[in-house]
């Protein structure tokens, strides 16, 4: 009997590490912009994660719709892209942003980060489902550059999200991407046209080759192209030390394959001088796929002089000033759309 209930309690133990253990504080009004809110902090964990950010809720009575925001790569906190936190409550949204494993007070480390990060946005989406205040039926996502792998993923395996903003998220595996950044880099840094042709090429075929020569040819011809290797770091790997990169890593999703048969209403925005992210590509890619999958509600929407992060700009090159003034057709369209999918 005693087993049986050391048992009982180890188990009771575990789920609780393993559950969101979520705890909610309340922090009192807080101004953001011309919008007062009402602000939690949040915490909950999700697998070895502990995330820990902020609901701002608007002062009206709710339950209201709500929006998460996605950052991109690197280190981000909640206060990541705060601007949209006041055109969101302004438009009667709650508004939950959590600090990255690594950032702030959130706790983890990644080893497949998109798919980690799919995983904790699917649970801190089943956070806001479960709170008295917010409208579970009408739960959005706005999303940046790598969210634009991490969104896709997690709509996958969440049936409570009702519609989703792309911001220069990727259109294609992030192999690919990153071979248009690098080619991108090479361009901005003087390079010709052919060069920056060739490191697309090659930066891909590194990355997939499926045998030592394929590899080898590729990295040589890269690391014969200024820039390169200052860039990323790159090093020929030796014949005895290099393996095939597996299928199933991160690097290999196509978010595509999932918004092919996206059918929530969806806004897309690609900017013109995006040195990150092909927004030609891009652009083709979101209108073929929301067209294959017949989404009877989406706007795909190219913004002239804007770089990676929606800020007009003269050429959008990564060593280069992105400005501070956001896009007004950007803000414009997005302001518009929110207020639509309520209407």
């Amino acid at each position: 009997m005693r087993k049986v209930q050391m048992l009982a309690v180890l188990m009771t133990l575990l789920l609780a590490a393993c559950g969101k253990a979520v705890e909610r504080e309340a922090i009192g009004i807080r101004s953001f912009g011309s919008q007062d809110a009402n602000v939690e902090e949040i915490s909950f964990r999700s697998g070895k994660f502990k995330l820990v950010g902020d609901l701002r809720m608007p002062t009206t009575d709710g339950p209201h719709p709500a929006i998460i925001i996605v950052n991109g790569s690197g280190s981000q906190t909640r206060y990541a892209n705060d601007y949209l936190i006041e055109i969101f409550l302004r438009n009667g949204y709650a508004v939950f942003s959590w600090d990255k494993p690594g950032s702030g007070e959130s706790a983890g480390e990644f080893s497949d980060e998109l798919t980690q990060r799919a995983d904790i946005l699917v649970d801190g989406i089943e956070v806001l489902t479960e709170h008295h205040s917010i409208d579970s039926d009408r739960i959005g996502l706005w999303g940046l550059s790598q969210a634009g792998w991490v969104m896709p993923l997690a709509i996958e395996q969440s049936e409570d999200v009702a519609y989703m903003i792309v911001v220069s998220g990727g259109a294609e595996d992030s192999i690919e991407q990153m071979a248009y950044q690098v080619g991108k880099k090479v361009a901005c840094g003087g390079g010709s046209a052919e060069q920056a042709a060739l490191v697309e090429l090659y930066w891909s075929q590194r990355a997939k080759a499926t045998n030592y020569d394929e590899y080898r040819e590729a990295v040589e011809v890269l690391l014969g192209i200024p820039d390169v290797k200052d860039y990323t770091g790159l090093e020929l790997t030796e014949e005895k030390d290099w393996k095939p990169w597996s299928r199933d890593w991160d690097a290999f999703i196509n978010p595509m394959e999932v918004i092919e048969h996206t059918t929530i209403p969806m806004l897309v925005f690609f900017g013109e001088l995006d040195k990150n992210i092909d927004p030609v590509q891009g652009v083709e890619a979101y209108e073929a796929s929301l067209k294959k999958a017949g989404n009877p509600d989406y706007k795909v929407v190219f913004i002239e002089g804007a770089a990676h992060n929606m800020m007009l700009t003269t050429t959008g090159c990564l060593n280069s000033d992105w400005g501070t003034n956001l896009a007004p057709e950007y803000l414009e369209t997005l302001d518009t759309w929110i207020q639509h999918l309520l209407s």
